[in-house]
């Protein structure tokens, strides 16, 4: 089964700039934007968990999000979303804002009927372990 999750991008204006600003620069001097400024604000992200891997812990896939601008406030900041299209029988590591200066990062995964659980790294692990069994 697949459902959608929606997670919002808070501060989305911000980022969109920066990314402009970014490029300008740039075009001109690689990197100086980054070091003038700093690397741009993190965004939220959903990837799916493939296996084990000795640098970053999981190999993960990156899933393409599409976003939705149909509540959006006037300036961008609020109420744009990021949907992404998540499968049964897969495990998914989620990045979010749950704040403008908190994020929550968690597992997840959808069950038979299409509802979205979290699920402790543990879970993962041992899915994980009795998958290369």
């Amino acid at each position: 089964m697949k459902t959608i999750l929606e997670l919002e991008l808070i501060g989305d204006d911000t980022r969109t700039m920066f990314k402009i600003y970014k490029d300008v620069l740039d075009m001109g001097v690689p990197g100086l934007f980054d070091f003038v400024v700093g690397k741009d604000p993190n965004k939220a992200w959903v990837a799916e968990i493939t296996g084990f891997d000795a640098k970053y812990k999981y190999n993960r896939c990156f899933l393409q999000s599409k976003k939705d601008y149909s509540r959006a406030n006037s300036k961008g900041s609020r109420g744009i979303y990021a949907e992404y299209v998540l499968e049964t029988g897969r495990i998914y590591e989620v990045k979010c804002m749950a704040t403008w200066s908190r994020f929550d990062r968690y597992f997840c995964m959808v069950t038979n009927a299409g509802d979205i659980v979290r699920i402790e790294q543990l879970e993962v692990d041992q899915w994980l372990k009795s998958r290369s069994e």
